[in-house]
């Protein structure tokens, strides 16, 4: 599952990041590391991005990043 299918409040562990290197440190450097619970705030209409929440605070990503994080629900 990939963090694009999250639903709304339903929590989950971070797994696996982009394969792009690049794309990955950018999205540690933001919170999104290996086994950080995550869940959905807040998807925005119209394909827009959606913001999680995670270390106490509201991200947002957009949606073809989001299709590259896997996930686990717990």
């Amino acid at each position: 599952m990939t963090l694009s299918q999250l639903q709304r409040s339903q929590k989950a562990y971070i797994c696996t990041l982009p394969d792009n290197f690049d794309l990955s440190s950018k999205l540690i450097e933001q919170g999104f590391a290996l086994k950080t619970e995550i869940s959905l705030a807040h998807k925005a209409p119209f394909n827009g991005p959606l913001a999680f929440n995670l270390h106490g605070t509201k991200m947002c990503l957009a949606p073809n990043v989001a299709q590259q994080i896997g996930i686990e629900i717990v």
